[in-house]
């Protein structure tokens, strides 16, 4: 696209952005909700303009400041409190929903074993932005929350993980090349210790020495800037060196942000820096939401594709999230005893309901190479889900918030 075009889409872009939130407050409805449905009409009705949204500007424009504000906004005081069901949620509670999501999709959609993991890498991240909102607004139970966005922030590092570790294998079985079970399954924990822990790693060291130099500052121009630079260069580092930039943005964003503001920033930079991200993070939801919808178009999918597969395999993929959240969610309070159990099990069904996807498992489908298999069934049945999430659960939740007792 021409320079022209780009600044006349997204100066059309951010103006329908400004009206969605304006009318979302009034509505007392959270943004991400205006979004979908402006995202789902521009896609039915209109086509802004002819716009390419590429896995490159995806992955290496949208996912850093998406990543970093969740993390930042954080703290990592209540993360140690709760660290035991986050843990449990976002590992081998991801792990359990990941199999039960690829069991029906291998089964009934008819996709081999690495499609179907793929898929359910993508689906796997949660999006409580809606959910959060509605939280803050009717004051629900504090660590009901923190487990909510502790869930989320984790398991999009694992499943960013996962994805790279299932794409890299669906990749090498298109090409051609044999890989048996056994050695898919030992490369895969061989890529992924190696991708997450590098990750982690990375996100550290450069966490910790970024912050070192914010503590010698005192200017929020300078320290604001300092935040954008870690975001997009510990993103860039990471993946440079084959590592998860989703984990490594993640550790340094926790790390930044509670060393700050114990130490690094004082309190009127803090509240100018909280701001700004708050800012960028609505920016990069309202802009992804507005161009998959300029670009991408259900039914215009459904007419170039085979329409009875592509619905098949979004209703499939549809139930088998829902089925795996619950699934997932019921098991939890197991482990536990005393009065942790009794409010993990009063918590089931809003921990169960608030598990909507959104902005990630978009931006991990859209990256995907155009020469991944299903690569279209895939994308669709992304943004079923998310539609569905978004719309269906997003909306009833502030009824079933009121009408659950104990979450007030």
């Amino acid at each position: 696209m021409e320079i022209l075009s780009v600044v006349r889409l997204l100066v059309v872009l951010l103006l329908i952005a400004l009206m969605v939130i304006f009318i979302s407050r009034r509505f007392a409805v959270p943004y991400t909700l205006g979004l979908v449905l402006v995202g789902l009409l521009i896609s039915l009705f209109g086509h802004i303009e002819a716009f390419h949204l590429s896995p490159e500007l995806v992955l290496f424009v949208f996912l850093p400041p998406l990543i970093f504000e969740g993390s930042w906004s954080i703290s990592l005081r209540l993360l140690r409190e709760n660290w035991v069901p986050i843990l449990l949620l976002a590992v081998p509670g991801l792990l359990l929903e990941l199999a039960l999501i690829a069991l029906p999709l291998h089964f009934f959609a008819r996709m081999s074993w690495s499609v179907a993991l793929l898929l359910a890498a993508i689906l796997s991240p949660t999006d409580p932005v809606a959910v959060l909102g509605l939280f803050r607004q009717l004051r629900v139970n504090e660590r009901l929350s923190i487990l909510i966005e502790g869930e989320s922030l984790f398991n999009d590092g694992v499943a960013g993980a996962l994805y790279q570790v299932f794409l890299a294998i669906v990749l090498l079985v298109a090409q051609g090349q044999q890989v048996s079970l056994g050695a898919a399954v030992l490369r895969g924990i061989g890529v992924f210790i190696l991708q997450a822990g590098g990750g982690i790693l990375v996100g550290a060291l450069c966490g910790l020495v970024v912050s070192r130099c914010v503590k010698q500052v005192n200017d929020h121009l300078i320290e604001m800037t300092m935040t954008i630079v870690t975001a997009y260069g510990v993103y860039l580092l990471a993946d440079a060196l084959h590592m998860s930039g989703i984990l490594a943005v993640i550790v340094a964003s926790l790390i930044m942000s509670n060393y700050c503001t114990e130490q690094g920033m004082s309190e009127e930079t803090r509240l100018v820096v909280d701001d700004f991200w708050s800012m960028i993070a609505f920016l990069a939801n309202a802009l992804l939401f507005l161009l998959v919808g300029a670009q991408l178009n259900p039914l215009g999918l459904l007419a170039i594709g085979q329409p009875m597969y592509l619905l098949l395999a979004a209703s499939v993929v549809v139930i088998a999230v829902l089925v795996a959240r619950y699934v997932m969610i019921l098991l939890l309070p197991l482990p536990f005893a005393g009065e942790l159990r009794k409010r993990l099990h009063a918590w089931r069904f809003i921990l169960f309901w608030s598990g909507l996807r959104g902005a990630l498992s978009l931006a991990l489908a859209l990256a995907l190479p155009t020469n991944v298999p299903h690569r279209t069934a895939l994308i669709f049945s992304t943004y079923i889900v998310v539609l569905f999430t978004l719309l269906v659960q997003g909306f009833s939740i502030r009824p079933v918030l009121r009408r659950i007792p104990g979450l007030l």
